[in-house]
């Protein structure tokens, strides 16, 4: 085999998710995910960044990695390129499903967010909001009584903050008959997510692989959570993280370390390069 034929990566894409990934437990990225990072964008491969955060949660983080392709945010409900902030794509919430979830969520008392493009508001204004705020936002949240109170705007997604890690055993309370186009997610054992059946991780995958001019079955992704498993099975080579839920591993190609000892590093050296 020519030294050129050795140097080629196995893969000409990977897709990262964020929390429970690239991100340690206390939402840092290690030295060592960041030179494998490098080290892969340095060999050809394009490197995307793919969160179920709203860009300005993700914006720090992309400023990190400085990642050579765009970054998937909201679940694949808005795609930006990380260099100039421009939206290169959005697509929201249906007002009808809005309205319907947001209402459905007042009447059980529960702290919703919401996003709309790049601003923040919340049902109620505690301390929910404000560590949710503080830790996914990194804005301040305005609060809204309904929808009414955002005009014309459309709402990108909704989430139920849900303390205790019953985010799940919240699901079936929204009847899905009464919803015409919405993906319902759990991202954290807290948050129950609401944005558009129309978009997903692997959607916006499909877009970004195109615009680069590659296939999907090119790319690998790797990540922990439910609302992972799109891209897990739409790309090429499908990687859980050792901290992943059952349901991820199941679904997978292969299994890494955990967020707490370099596993997306690792997924890098064994399964990209």
């Amino acid at each position: 085999m020519s030294e050129n034929a050795e140097a080629k990566p196995k893969r000409k894409m990977i897709a990262i998710d964020l929390d429970g990934t690239l991100l340690t437990k206390d939402k840092k990225i290690t030295e060592g995910n960041l030179a494998a990072i490098r080290k892969a964008m340095d060999a050809g491969v394009f490197v995307c960044i793919a969160t179920g955060r709203a860009w300005p949660g993700a914006r720090a983080f992309a400023a990190e990695v400085k990642p050579n392709c765009p970054v998937i945010t909201s679940n694949g409900a808005m795609i930006v390129d990380p260099g100039t902030e421009q939206v290169i794509f959005e697509r929201c919430l249906l007002k009808k499903d809005a309205e319907f979830i947001f209402a459905l969520g007042e009447e059980r008392g529960i702290t919703q967010i919401v996003w709309c493009g790049t601003r923040l508001y919340a049902s109620k204004i505690n301390e929910l909001s404000d560590d949710y705020s503080r830790r996914f936002g990194k804005i301040p949240a305005v609060k809204i009584d309904s929808l009414d109170d955002l005009g014309d705007t459309e709402v990108l997604k909704i989430l139920w903050y849900i303390p205790g890690g019953k985010a799940d055993d919240m699901r079936p309370a929204v009847p899905a008959e009464r919803l015409s186009e919405v993906t319902i997610v759990t991202s954290d054992p807290n948050f129950l997510e609401f944005f558009s059946n129309r978009v997903s991780k692997a959607e916006a995958i499909r877009l970004i692989a195109k615009r680069c001019g590659i296939r999907t079955d090119e790319a690998a992704a790797i990540g922990d959570a439910c609302n992972d498993l799109p891209m897990l099975k739409e790309t090429g080579f499908g990687i859980a993280m050792g901290n992943a839920a059952e349901e991820v591993k199941e679904n997978v190609d292969a299994i890494t370390d955990d967020n707490e000892h370099d596993g997306v590093a690792k997924a890098i050296e064994e399964y990209v390069l």
